[in-house]
C-alpha cells in the first residue's frame, strides 16, 4: 500500500508525515529528526508521548542544548554516541548524545517518494549516521547506516530512544525472566523490586515510581506492548548487533510525566565510558559501515478494522 506524504507546521516547526490506511508516522527535521507521532489509525492509538491531545503538544527546542531534561521529553530520538554524558579520552560526550539537538540534513526529494531520510555528522567522534523511515501496510521500518570516518577503531553506544505514552492496562510482553540494573546486578523480571510489576509500570506505594533496567542479552530482538483493548506495538531488530533492550519507566517521577521506553541498544549501560569490555557490537573498524533495520508493527485491535480512520 503506497504511503502518502504530507507537510504541515506545528508551532513553526515543519512536520513531515507518512501515512496509509493503517499507520502514520510524523517527524520534525529541525528538532534533531525527532519522530513526534506514531499512530495506529485503526485503533486510533497514538503510541508516542507528547503529541496528544493536540492542544498540549510538547514540541520546542531545549532551553539548554546540553541538557536533555530542558527539552520536551517526548517522541523518539536517537542516542549516539552515548546516552548519559561522559568523557572518552579527550572527547566530551553530551547528555543523550548529540543527535537529538542537532538538525540533520533532510532529503526533501525523497519525502515525496515515501522516505523520510535524515543524516548527521557527529562532532565528538568521527561517525556519520543515517536513518531512513518508510511504511508498509501496518509496519513502520527504520533503516540505519553508521559509518566510521576515521582510520582508527572507533567505539560507540547507540540506543533507540522512544518515549511511549503509558495508559492503564498496557503491558510489556517478552520471554525474559531476569533483567540487569545499570550497575550490572541481575534481578527478576518483571518483579525486580518488592511490590513492583514493571511490565505494567506498577510500583509499590511509597517507593520511587521510576526505573531504568536492561533486558538481555536477547537471542531474538523482539518485544511488544499490548494495550487493554488489544492494540499492540511490536518491535523487531537484529539482536546480533544490539543484544539488549533498555527499559525506562516514569510514573510522574521525571518532569511529572507518565511514559515508558523500550530501547534497543548494543550494551547494557547508559555511558559509553562504562562499557568495560568493548566487543564487536560496540566497535567500528576504520572505514567500517554498519547497517541494520528496526521494524515497528502496529495492530491487534479489538475495534472494527474495516472502518477507515482519519
Amino acid at each position: 500500500m503506497p504511503a502518502r506524504h504530507s507537510l504541515k507546521k506545528v508551532r513553526d516547526f515543519e512536520i513531515h508525515t507518512l501515512a496509509n490506511e493503517f499507520v502514520s508516522i510524523s517527524m520534525a527535521p529541525e528538532l534533531g529528526g525527532r519522530i513526534v507521532s506514531m499512530r495506529d489509525r485503526i485503533s486510533r492509538r497514538e503510541w508516542l508521548d507528547g503529541w496528544s491531545p493536540a492542544g498540549k503538544r510538547r514540541i520546542w527546542h531545549p532551553t539548554d542544548p546540553a541538557d536533555f531534561a530542558t527539552g520536551p521529553g517526548a517522541g523518539i530520538d536517537e542516542c549516539l554516541p552515548t546516552v548519559l554524558a561522559c568523557e572518552l579520552g579527550e572527547a566530551v560526550l553530551a547528555d543523550h548524545g548529540e543527535l537529538w539537538n542537532q538538525q540533520p540534513a533532510f532529503a526533501r526529494d525523497l519525502a515525496g517518494e515515501g522516505i523520510l531520510a535524515c543524516q548527521w555528522h557527529l562532532k565528538s567522534l568521527p561517525l556519520a549516521f543515517e536513518r531512513r523511515i518508510s511504511i508498509g501496510e501496518n509496519q513502520i521500518r527504520l533503516d540505519y547506516r553508521l559509518e566510521n570516518r576515521a582510520d582508527a577503531v572507533t567505539p560507540f553506544l547507540w540506543a533507540w530512544h522512544p518515549l511511549f505514552n503509558w495508559q492503564p492496562g498496557d503491558q510489556i510482553r517478552c520471554s525474559e525472566t531476569t533483567c540487569l540494573t545499570t550497575d550490572g546486578a541481575r534481578l527478576p523480571w518483571p518483579e525486580a523490586y518488592p511490590g513492583t510489576d514493571l511490565s505494567l509500570a506498577r510500583f509499590q506505594k511509597g517507593t520511587t515510581p521510576a526505573a531504568k533496567l536492561f533486558l538481555g542479552p536477547l537471542n531474538v530482538g523482539e518485544l511488544s506492548i499490548v494495550a487493554k483493548n488489544g492494540a499492540t506495538l511490536t518491535l523487531g531488530w537484529p539482536s546480533s548487533w544490539f543484544p539488549y533492550a533498555g527499559i525506562w519507566i516514569t510514573r510522574g517521577f521525571w518532569k511529572g510525566l507518565h511514559h515508558w521506553a523500550i530501547e534497543p541498544t548494543n550494551a547494557p549501560v547508559d555511558r559509553l565510558s562504562d562499557i568495560k569490555e568493548l566487543s564487536h557490537t560496540s566497535l567500528l573498524a576504520p572505514g567500517e559501515v554498519r547497517e541494520w533495520s528496526l521494524v515497528v508493527g502496529l495492530g491487534g485491535t479489538t475495534e472494527n478494522e474495516n472502518e477507515r480512520r482519519t
